[in-house]
């Protein structure tokens, strides 16, 4: 029998960083040094990356604007790059005040697949 991969354990689900099934060759640890998976080392550092804002609140702007700078920025678990955060700033920059609430509402995940449609509509 061979020897199954060892996984990091994920801070925000119950299974691996890397996603990976908890297969019968396979365990989850939370202890940095165990890991044997080719994919979690990597992973593990931006799972352990802090929160700079969440989903909801006017401070996601800010975050956003910083992203589009260039600086990598995690909200609710979702690492933002520049390229997201400046198509979410320029329908957010674009759309009236009920539309900026309504947006801004929005799960982070939720709001970039909006705004990636709404700027995918406009391209062509």
């Amino acid at each position: 029998m061979t020897p199954g991969y060892t996984h990091m354990k994920a801070v925000r689900s119950v299974g691996p960083v890397c996603g990976a099934d908890d297969g019968p060759l396979t365990r989850i640890t939370e202890d940095p040094h165990c890991v044997t998976c080719p994919d979690c080392p990597d992973l593990a550092e931006i799972e352990a990356m802090p929160d700079d804002a969440t989903s909801g609140g006017p401070e996601i702007i800010n975050v956003l604007r910083a992203a589009r700078s260039g600086q990598w920025r995690k909200v609710d678990g979702v690492v933002l790059d520049m390229s997201t955060a400046n198509v979410i700033l320029t329908v957010y920059e674009a759309a009236g005040e009920a539309g900026r609430a309504k947006l801004v509402a929005l799960p982070i995940a939720k709001m970039a697949a909006v705004c990636w449609r709404i700027v995918g509509q406009h391209s062509t």
